[in-house]
C-alpha cells in the first residue's frame, strides 16, 4: 500500500529528469507496438516493468503481463494495484494505450459506431485520468517519479476522418496540462509529460501514410526515453516538433496539412 499523501502547497517547480534504471514502471498498451518497444528499452536499462494489454505476449518473459480491457471503467484502476503490488511499488507510469476507429459522424447514429466512439473516449482520455488518480498515491510515495502521457500530432491539428479520436487526444493535452498544475501544488516530485507523437508504425497505422515518413517503435521508443531523461514538460517527437512550431506561427497552414491525413 502507497503512503498517503497531502497537498503541500509548494510553488510549481522545474522538472528533475527521471533517472531509468531501476525504475519500477508501468506500460499501458504495452504488448504492441510502441508500448513494446518502451518495455524492451526499459528493461534492457534494468527497469522492472509491468505492462497491460487487451492480448497477452507468450513469448515474452521479461516483463510481469496483465490482461486488461481499459474501455471499462474500474480496469485502470486494478491494473495500477496490480503492477504496484508485483513491482514493490511505481515510480514511471506511461499512459500509452490507444485506439483509433474512422468515425463518420455525418453518416448517422449507427449502433457499431456509436460503440466504437465510446471505445476511443474511454480508452484514450477517460482511462488515463482514472490512470493518474490511481497511480498518484504510488508515484507520490516516491522520489524523482514521473507520469508520461502519450498524445499526438492529431491532438493539436484534427484530421477529418478520425474526428473523435483527434478530440481525445486533444482533451489528453488539456488533463495532462491541468495534472501537471495539481502536482506542482500538490506532489512537485512527480514530473508529469506529455510526449506527442507523429504517425509510427504500428497496427493502429497500417495502410495510413503522413506527409512525413512514419517511425518505427523503436525509434518512438528512444525518444519518448529520452523525453523523459531531460523532463521537459512537453516532447515533441520527430515531425510533430516542426508542425507544433508551424501552429504557432501560421495555424491555418499547419492544419490544413493534417486535415485530409
Amino acid at each position: 500500500m502507497a503512503r498517503s499523501y497531502k497537498p503541500t502547497g509548494a510553488r510549481p517547480t522545474s522538472m528533475v529528469a527521471v533517472k531509468l534504471h531501476a525504475q519500477r514502471t508501468l506500460i499501458t498498451g504495452g504488448t504492441s507496438g510502441v508500448g513494446r518497444a518502451l518495455a524492451t528499452a526499459l528493461t534492457a536499462h534494468g527497469a522492472k516493468v509491468a505492462v497491460c494489454g487487451r492480448r497477452a505476449d507468450p513469448a515474452r518473459t521479461d516483463v510481469i503481463e496483465l490482461r486488461a480491457d481499459l474501455a471499462r471503467p474500474g480496469e485502470a484502476a486494478r491494473v495500477v494495484e496490480q503492477a504496484a503490488a508485483r513491482l514493490g511499488g511505481l515510480d514511471l507510469v506511461i499512459a500509452n494505450a490507444g485506439v483509433q476507429y474512422p468515425s463518420p459522424l455525418t453518416g448517422g447514429p449507427r449502433p457499431e459506431l456509436l460503440a466504437r466512439v465510446r471505445e476511443e473516449i474511454e480508452v484514450n482520455l477517460a482511462s488515463v485520468a482514472e490512470l493518474a488518480a490511481a497511480c498518484w498515491p504510488h508515484l507520490a510515495a516516491g522520489e524523482r517519479t514521473a507520469f508520461v502521457a502519450i498524445g499526438s500530432g492529431l491532438g493539436y491539428a484534427p484530421k477529418r476522418s478520425a474526428p473523435v479520436y483527434c478530440a481525445t487526444k486533444a482533451g489528453l493535452r488539456i488533463l495532462v496540462e491541468a495534472l501537471r498544475h495539481q502536482a506542482a501544488a500538490a506532489t512537485p516530485g512527480v514530473q508529469v509529460q506529455e510526449v506527442v507523437l507523429p504517425l509510427v508504425d504500428t497496427a493502429m497505422t497500417a495502410g495510413r501514410e503522413g506527409p512525413a515518413r512514419k517511425l518505427t517503435p523503436e525509434q518512438a521508443a528512444d525518444a519518448i526515453l529520452a523525453g523523459i531523461r531531460r523532463g521537459r514538460p512537453v516532447v515533441p517527437v520527430g515531425a510533430t516538433r516542426p508542425l507544433l512550431a508551424l501552429l504557432r506561427v501560421a495555424p491555418g497552414l499547419g492544419r490544413r496539412i493534417l486535415r485530409n491525413g
